[in-house]
């Protein structure tokens, strides 16, 4: 009973934090709901709502076919800013009610794995910064956030329960989150080899059956998609959205990019090893700013409580990721923390930022929870000894 009351009140303090932002960016600073990206999504979604086609509308009203983006947010501000007629701010309101699912999604989650982690996993995702702010924006992060926590809460009662009907769930959850954002694209075929691998001692006709089924139902899905792709305009890919990042600001041969401008004494190994580094740190412990709400007083509390907040959790990564040993659950999650590192650092290693990492934010959450866990009990047996 006590702990549900610190807990509903730590739930309604984020709240009121999240809401009190959003309405200080509609007093002070109204542009900062809008992102550069933010322009195509709701051309988008109004070409989507008036014509009833994923396209982009030229001056002279010509349709020219969208492969760049794929649909998912288009769709969702199609159907709440056009069609049920909600302002942009409305938009906004719904996104943060998100992210508070988000956190409840966490919550369910870690209980599954150790009732004693959920708590702080939730209270890491509702206080996380970036999600904060950038769910304040006209941005598809929050969205894709939702339906991949969604996935991740799926597929971990699939491991529990081993039921055939999770798998399917769980697949289509990470469909949506793919159609929200392709950087998941890839992410079907690590988890059907992960079914296999999670479940090896059990009968591996049941277990392979399983893993075809989650490969084929994702990649079907997605391929759908593919194929509208290549017969309006002959793209191949799913979103050219990566084709696009990949040889501009991806990690793969950018010593040869940059080597006019480095130090001559500076090899290829070296130059791969120190980007790599600057790219995971930039990624993992960027800790968010409060810049955009044109408030110094804001942004300076912003700074001071963001990097506590940062070594905070990230101490509990790094001992909970040393900790997982055989433990399926937390293998899985550190499994998705892996991917995304991976794929954003070679697509985007240049630009490396903390809006990279709201996807993970849940699962970052859910092993500094654990790594919490192991020094609480490491330190009360210190003084149980002492």
């Amino acid at each position: 009973m006590k702990n549900n009351k610190y807990f509903f009140i730590i739930l309604a303090m984020a709240i009121l934090i999240k809401l009190s932002l959003f309405v200080l960016a509609i007093v002070n600073a109204p542009q900062s709901k809008f992102d550069p990206d933010s322009a195509t999504y709701l051309a988008t979604a109004k070409v989507l709502y008036f014509h009833g086609a994923f396209a982009q509308e030229d001056k002279d009203g010509t349709l020219a076919c969208e492969v760049f983006r794929t649909p998912g947010y288009p769709i969702f501000l199609a159907l709440l800013h056009n069609l049920m007629k909600i302002p942009l701010s409305g938009v906004i309101l719904f996104q943060i009610f998100l992210t508070i699912l988000v956190a409840l999604i966490t919550y369910k989650t870690a209980n599954e794995i150790n009732n004693k982690i959920s708590i702080l996993s939730t209270v890491i995702v509702l206080y996380d910064l970036p999600t904060t702010v950038i769910s304040l924006r006209i941005m598809t992060e929050v969205l894709y956030l939702f339906f991949l926590s969604l996935f991740t809460f799926s597929f971990i009662l699939y491991l529990k329960n081993g039921k055939t009907n999770l798998i399917i769930l769980s697949v289509l959850m990470l469909v949506a989150a793919t159609y929200v954002r392709p950087v998941s694209y890839y992410l079907p075929a690590g988890i059907a080899i992960f079914i296999i691998y999670a479940n090896v001692p059990k009968s591996f006709k049941k277990v392979f059956i399983q893993a075809l089924i989650f490969f084929v139902i994702a990649y079907s899905l997605l391929g759908i998609w593919q194929i509208r792709n290549y017969r309006c305009c002959k793209e191949r890919s799913f979103s050219r959205v990566a084709r696009m990042n990949f040889p501009g600001v991806g990690l793969f041969q950018r010593y040869s990019k940059d080597k006019d401008s480095l130090v001559p004494a500076t090899t290829p190994a070296r130059y791969y090893i120190t980007t790599t580094l600057r790219a995971f740190l930039s990624f993992m412990t960027r800790p968010g700013s409060l810049k955009y709400f044109n408030s110094y007083p804001l942004t300076v509390i912003g700074k001071t409580l963001a990097y506590p907040w940062v070594v905070f959790w990230m101490i509990g990564f790094l001992v909970g990721s040393l900790k997982i040993r055989h433990n399926i659950y937390y293998q899985f999650i550190v499994f998705m923390i892996l991917y995304f590192l991976f794929v954003t650092i070679c697509n985007a290693a240049l630009i490396c930022g903390e809006r990279f990492r709201v996807p993970i934010v849940p699962s970052l959450a859910i092993i500094s929870s654990y790594g919490w866990l192991i020094i609480s009990s490491f330190l009360a047996r210190r003084r149980n000894l002492s």
